[in-house]
């Protein structure tokens, strides 16, 4: 009776947990995404809050609008091969490579970059964070840069800003950071996206 016991318990330890399993479904996918990264180009280098990432020049990102499938925001956005969904972000391959540049043609279009470490890909919103050494010159600094003000935490010296459609987000960051009055800056990019359930 316990010999029948322990070989049950031994057949149940070497079943593959739900975990597992997910693992080794999911792995196809993983490689199918892998050989499509690894085949598109590659531009300047960029950091982010720490993380190095590579600009992918032929791969956008594109906001679904509401329930709208991703094929949906493809055919909306021009076409192109879908790569994955980030919350609702859809990344897709583009025709063309461009720019690090926010468009508006049939919907706002994002850069994005892929990050060295993880293989992630990361959408770059056109939003830029500088350090400044003087927080009063926070509107001066975006007027002579061609940018928005997002938002300004004086208590950390720290102002927001956002790109016009079409600036070159990378450039726009260089020159934010060349400028005498900032002390750092640099592009924010979004890897991870929460969704609610």
């Amino acid at each position: 009776m316990n010999i029948r016991i322990i070989a049950l318990l031994i057949g149940f330890a070497a079943l593959p947990t739900p975990v597992q399993a997910a693992d080794r479904a999911a792995r196809p996918a993983d490689t199918k995404r892998a050989a499509v990264l690894q085949k598109l180009g590659r531009g300047a280098s960029l950091t982010s809050n720490g993380q190095e990432y590579q600009l992918l020049p032929g791969v956008r990102a594109a906001k679904s609008q509401s329930k709208e499938p991703p094929q949906q925001t493809l055919t909306r956005m021009g076409g192109g091969k879908l790569i994955e969904t980030k919350g609702s972000f859809v990344v897709f391959t583009a025709a063309q490579q461009s720019a690090a540049s926010v468009t508006s043609v049939n919907g706002t279009s994002y850069p994005t970059a892929v990050n060295s470490r993880t293989g992630g890909i990361g959408i770059l919103p056109g939003t830029l964070s500088g350090k400044l050494k003087n927080i009063d010159s926070a509107a001066a600094v975006a007027t002579d840069h061609g940018l928005e003000v997002v938002r300004i935490f004086a208590h950390l010296q720290t102002a927001f800003y956002r790109v016009k459609t079409g600036q070159d987000v990378v450039a726009a960051a260089a020159s934010l950071a060349a400028d005498a009055r900032v002390a750092s800056a640099e592009v924010e990019v979004i890897e991870h996206i929460d969704v609610p359930h």
